[in-house]
């Protein structure tokens, strides 16, 4: 699906949370795509934390990370506090404001609608469901939402969204690298990272942050596999990553520190995948069809995402490493994960770009009536 060309040269301000790894990789796959289709436009990046330093008070509260008490700022940035925000937006006035960050969209929108009152507000949640109200759902502020499940669409309109408001996608955006066929070429590519093309080979990343729980999972393995291969991302953690590389194991490994880009290269180069239950773990996981065992998290955010992978039987949620570890073979040798994750495959990306713009003629019609 290709979106149509926009006439117009638009400013698009695609805004992200950096300490969430969903967010920052939604960000990434939209502006590659929408600058792709709509070259004549300015499509920009930004932090969210971006704004909120502006905000003498909120700006410290919303670089802690996104928690509830962060929720504050629905209800509290009164008038004053808007016109300090939206004074980002002299270095970039928008036409179009995407938001793939969550809680905060309220105070953003303002801030841009402050700036110009024209501005297209459009929020595309990068969960499987909202865990917690006014996380991404607010009628109080005009926006669009692009919705990845039918739970989100019927939460959106509990919530108050009116149906116009409303548009469904088939899932989360991800970088278009993965919708690219396996290399022809992956026996050399592992062996150039030092893998057996011989062997299995598995990918284990928790995120941006890392996780101490990896090298928890790597040791498991190592105790219950010897003909097996392992590509280990660690986010930025260093720590993770000096014991990865000092930690004696029995099989070939390739650990990475953190990497700017979406490594989904690395994802394709593989067999099956090992992560934290995240939308947008399960979702490159999709995308290049590589069967995934998530960890089950003790976070509530994940339990709808781990009943997703539970029903649609495209990966396995595991209690503990040891059971992780004892999964693996189950993973690679039954055919049904791979023809699950085929049934389950989207373009979302595509048509992303594509209601961007429809929304933008929308907007213009509108306008002509009135």
């Amino acid at each position: 699906m290709q979106a149509a060309s926009m006439k117009a040269a638009r400013n698009i301000a695609i805004v992200y949370a950096e300490s969430a790894s969903a967010s920052r990789s939604a960000a990434v796959a939209l502006q590659k795509a929408l600058q792709l289709r709509q070259p004549q436009c300015q499509v920009r990046l930004v932090k969210i934390t971006s704004f909120f330093d502006y905000h003498r008070v909120f700006g410290p509260i919303v670089r802690t990370g996104m928690n509830r008490m962060s929720s504050l700022a629905h209800d509290l940035v009164g008038e004053k506090g808007i016109q300090k925000i939206a004074a980002y937006w002299k270095l970039f006035l928008p036409d179009i404001v995407i938001s793939v960050a969550p809680i905060f969209n309220p105070v953003l929108y303002r801030s841009a609608q402050l700036a110009n009152p024209a501005v297209q507000c459009i929020t595309i949640p990068v969960d499987l469901e909202e865990v917690g109200s006014r996380t991404w759902f607010t009628p109080s502020i005009k926006q669009y939402y692009l919705n990845a499940t039918d739970l989100l669409d019927k939460q959106a309109a509990e919530a108050g969204i009116p149906a116009d408001y409303r548009f469904r996608i088939s899932g989360l955006p991800v970088a278009e690298s993965a919708y690219e066929p396996r290399p022809r070429n992956r026996d050399w590519q592992l062996k150039a990272i030092g893998l057996n093309p011989a062997w299995p080979v598995g990918f284990i990343s928790f995120g941006i942050q890392g996780s101490p729980d990896i090298l928890q999972i790597t040791r498991a393995l190592a105790k219950q596999h010897q003909q097996l291969n392992l590509i280990i991302m660690c986010g930025k953690n260093k720590k993770l990553f000096r014991q990865l590389t000092t930690t004696k194991i029995p099989f070939p490994t390739a650990v990475y520190y953190y990497l700017p880009q979406t490594p989904v290269q690395y994802l394709q180069l593989a067999d099956f995948a090992i992560g934290k239950p995240g939308a947008m773990t399960i979702t490159e996981s999709l995308i290049t069809r590589t069967p995934l065992i998530v960890q089950k998290s003790k976070n509530a955010l994940h339990k709808g995402n781990e009943a997703w992978l539970t029903k649609t039987r495209t990966g396995i949620v595991s209690a503990t490493p040891a059971g992780i570890a004892a999964r693996v073979n189950e993973i690679i040798s039954n055919p049904s994960y791979k023809e699950q994750l085929a049934i389950h495959h989207h373009q979302a990306i595509y048509e992303i770009a594509a209601l961007i713009e429809q929304i933008a003629q929308l907007e213009q019609r509108m306008k002509k009536a009135a």
